[in-house]
Order: C-alpha cells, then structure tokens, then sequence
C-alpha cells in the first residue's frame, strides 16, 4: 500500500510541474496547499508563497523542461509524504537563464475533509559540483 502512495505522490509531482510549465494556475492552486511555501536555498535563502509562485508560472518564472534524475526518494508517512530528487530544470525568471541542476524536497500532506494530496512545503537548491562533503558523509554510514 505505501508503494502505492509513492507511485501517486510521483504522478502529482509530474502534474504539478506540467502545470507550472504550461502556466495553467488552476492546477497549481489545487495542487498547492493555501500555506504553501518554497524555500530557494542560496547564499541569500528567498522564500516565496502560494500566491506568489501561482502569480509567477508561466511568467515571471518561466520553466521550459524538466527531467526528475535517478536519486529519487519517496516515502509516504500516514497523511503525510516526502518526495525528494535531483532535479533537471529549464527555467529563466524575467528573462534570466537558471536552468541547472537542483536538488528539491517537498513535503506533501491530505487536504481536510477532500483527503487530497497537497504540496506543503518545497525546498528547492543548487547542487554542488564539489563531491567532498557528501563522501565524508557516506564514511559515517554504519550499514556500509
């Protein structure tokens, strides 16, 4: 069964990214919980809300493509799911080219009374190209 709930919670992260590419707002307002935040991790953390990035989509922060990469982890907890995965983005915001590699955590919960799958939370940052810290971290695992 929980395989199950991360199959759809891996659909709705396709839908929601479809629908941001074709700017179609009324998906994205469904899919995204009223207290939706996104967190872009940079030098200067910047947070934006619901509004904001249903605002955004399809314009202000155009997003041309995607590709999901083979580090992909989903797992889902009672009413709650975590979906985290490198992330391939074609994307400019107000002409500027941000296309790259990210690394994206969202946070998904069932909506109240409709028990609908809703994005809570996104954190969304660049990957490093510098391979030493997570090697030092994968020392520590004990089940090596």
């Amino acid at each position: 069964m929980a395989n199950e709930g991360n199959m759809r919670i891996e659909a709705l992260e396709h839908q929601l990214m479809r629908s941001w590419i074709e700017g179609d707002r009324k998906v994205l307002k469904k899919l995204l919980n009223s207290r939706f935040r996104l967190v872009v991790g940079a030098r200067a953390p910047v947070l934006l809300d619901r509004k904001s990035l249903v605002e955004a989509a399809g314009a202000g922060w155009r997003l041309h493509g995607y590709r999901f990469g083979n580090s992909v982890y989903s797992r889902t907890l009672g009413p709650s799911a975590v979906f985290a995965a490198e992330l391939e983005l074609k994307a400019e915001i107000d002409g500027k080219d941000l296309s790259g590699s990210w690394w994206m955590t969202d946070f998904w919960r069932r909506s109240g009374i409709a028990q609908r799958w809703q994005l809570a939370d996104r954190q969304l940052s660049r990957l490093d190209e510098n391979m030493q810290f997570p090697e030092a971290v994968r020392s520590l695992q004990l089940w090596r």
